[in-house]
């Protein structure tokens, strides 16, 4: 079996919190074979531990702390379920495409592998009524006009086909 040390853990846990926050820019075929394979085997209650960790995670940053209610005892229990979701995920059923990252790319490639996952989870997180709720409150206080004048001038207008 395969031992990690401290540091790669915590490159790992950086990575997961990401969770495709960043752009990769030089992905492999072994990291699209990986990502695939975390996708196909992601499940819903999976990825419901995933987007928990991240906002219990999201949450420690001091900006954000204030706004959270999350015991040490469930921070606890969201990092037990997640490792396991994890260790589940690459050591049982993406094995041989975790293999094939590390030997390739290196251990932090692995991470690299989440982007895609990190994404449909994210369009997931949109597609919620109450997070479309919660954005949409938002709108009430943009001022479309401004953005309009600014943006939509009247060379864009005609790319659109709509002549000013």
């Amino acid at each position: 079996m395969m031992q990690l040390s401290l540091k790669q853990l915590r490159g790992w846990s950086l990575a997961i919190a990401l969770l495709g926050c960043s752009q990769v820019s030089t992905a492999g075929p072994a990291v699209d074979q990986l990502s695939d394979c975390l996708v196909k085997s992601t499940t819903a209650t999976d990825k419901t531990a995933v987007l928990q960790w991240t906002f219990v995670a999201l949450s420690a940053h001091p900006d954000l702390k204030h706004l959270s209610q999350v015991t040490p005892e469930q921070k606890q229990a969201l990092d037990q379920k997640l490792a396991t979701v994890l260790q589940r995920i690459l050591v049982e059923q993406c094995s041989a495409q975790t293999k094939a990252v590390i030997q390739a790319e290196g251990i932090q490639a692995v991470g690299d592998s989440f982007q895609e996952l990190g994404q449909i989870t994210g369009e997931e997180i949109l597609k919620n009524l109450e997070v479309k709720g919660q954005l949409q409150g938002v709108l009430r206080y943009v001022d479309l006009n401004k953005l309009v004048t600014t943006f939509l001038t009247p060379e864009i207008w005609n790319k659109l086909g709509v002549t000013r």
